[in-house]
């Protein structure tokens, strides 16, 4: 089964960078993107000035609103989409800013601290103004290993975070031998005396009540020496234990070649965007999408002059996809039977 790509419509944009950190080396880069409506597509990038910001495109227009840096450069702010408002999550401090759709930004006000004391910028997809937000605990700042909620009120302008901060366990006993001794080293991860490989979060969503991650292995940047072990497309708690193994594969390092995949869920909750690290596998490098409903894996064929574009994210059937420099691509998807 497969799905066609037709081009609907093109933007380039000349003087952004639309990526700056390739997807292969860490599950943060390059997801902090999301398709708002039809030909509506909102990502943080930079340009040629040195500004970084959010840039906003729909229809013919774009509009690039600069924001000033964190501390950090690697704690790039979050981007969710909340409806009618964008909500701007600060990597280092947490504080969270509403941008409307008429362009003004509002500081939302928090009852609380995050639990997290850094935030990823891999945007996640939310469900009755609940929203997940993947975190990190650890010294790689390029890590992806833990994750709390919280929930927005619009009305209100307030948010509340979930006072807990978990990563995600294959099992309740794994997880019991971790907060024996997160407690016993009082909450400081480095002076835990359990050694866990924290598997990485590379995509999270709220669905029908439910909790589904994307796995991608126990390791950040697999194009060293290192490979992928496993990924899985899994439900979980939410206390971070698997509650069902939906579609994956493991035991990779016994098979020839190398093997890694990133994924991330697209703004419909339909598909699963499968990008693999390496082109040594059988997919060759190729792009999938893992139809959602039925756990089908869709073979892709772009626009002529176009295979060289990654897809970016899927709505019913517009699909973005980019050469991840200045340009951007509005395509129609067909599914062939």
């Amino acid at each position: 089964m497969k799905i066609n790509l037709d081009k609907i419509s093109e933007w380039t944009l000349p003087g952004f960078k639309l990526g700056s950190l390739a997807y292969q080396y860490a599950p943060i880069n390059a997801k902090n993107h999301f398709a708002r409506g039809k030909d509506e597509f909102v990502i943080w990038c930079s340009n040629d000035g040195g500004s970084y910001g959010i840039l906003l495109i729909k229809g013919g227009q774009s509009t690039f609103i600069p924001f000033p840096l964190q501390k950090e450069k690697w704690n790039n702010p979050l981007l969710l989409d909340a409806g009618s408002d964008i909500l701007i999550v600060g990597g280092e401090d947490g504080e969270v800013l509403r941008l409307s759709d008429s362009g003004e930004i509002h500081k939302v006000e928090s009852k609380n601290k995050c639990a997290g004391e850094y935030i990823t910028e891999i945007s996640t997809l939310s469900e009755k103004g609940k929203f997940p937000v993947i975190c990190r605990v650890g010294g790689d700042v390029c890590a992806a290993n833990s994750f709390t909620f919280f929930n927005y009120d619009r009305e209100t302008n307030t948010l509340c975070w979930d006072s807990a901060l978990t990563p995600v366990f294959t099992e309740e006993k794994v997880r019991k031998r971790f907060m024996e001794s997160f407690e016993k080293a009082d909450g400081v991860y480095h002076k835990m005396d359990f050694n866990y490989s924290y598997p990485q979060i590379g995509s999270l969503m709220i669905k029908d009540e439910a909790i589904y991650a994307f796995i991608e292995a126990d390791i950040i940047n697999p194009c060293g020496l290192s490979q992928f072990k496993f990924y899985w497309y899994v439900e979980i708690t939410k206390d971070g234990i698997y509650k069902k193994k939906i579609w994956g594969n493991e035991k990779l390092a016994k098979l020839p070649g190398k093997h890694g995949m990133r994924g991330k869920f697209s703004a419909d909750k339909e598909y699963l965007i499968l990008s693999p690290v390496f082109k040594t596998d059988e997919w060759k490098g190729k792009q999938k999408l893992l139809r959602l409903s039925d756990n089908e894996l869709l073979d892709v064929t772009f626009p002529r002059g176009f295979t060289k574009y990654r897809i970016m994210d899927v709505l019913e059937n517009s699909v973005f996809i980019s050469d991840e420099t200045e340009k951007l691509v509005l395509c129609k998807m067909t599914v062939k039977e």
